[in-house]
């Protein structure tokens, strides 16, 4: 009983630890959308494919209060809004900042 409960223990420490130190950012699990072209009545989320054009990523992220760059990962600014996005496959990987402008 007692091995039971200290390997369900080890796999729960692991699994937090895993967690709080991998660059992957939680979310739901859906199927990631193919790509829809962005407008007004449908928001972003994440999990989204951009089109490359209607991304403009940032060279220097002091200026919007930012640190450097998390691995697999670029700050844009896509729809008047902050965000991460996958440089390689163009897939929205959060939202920072609502009512952004390209400065």
């Amino acid at each position: 009983m007692i091995r039971k409960v200290m390997a369900i223990a080890t796999a729960a420490v692991a699994a937090t630890l895993i967690a709080l130190f991998s660059n992957h950012t939680p979310q739901a699990q859906e199927t990631i959308r193919a790509s829809a072209p962005l407008s007004a009545a449908r928001p972003l989320m994440p999990g989204d494919i951009l089109p490359a054009e209607n991304v403009d990523f940032i060279e220097m992220p002091g200026i919007y209060g930012l640190g450097s760059e998390l691995p697999g990962s670029r700050y844009a600014i896509v729809d008047g809004h902050l965000v991460r996005v996958n440089p390689n496959t163009m897939q929205l990987q959060s939202i920072l900042r609502r009512g952004s402008t390209v400065e």
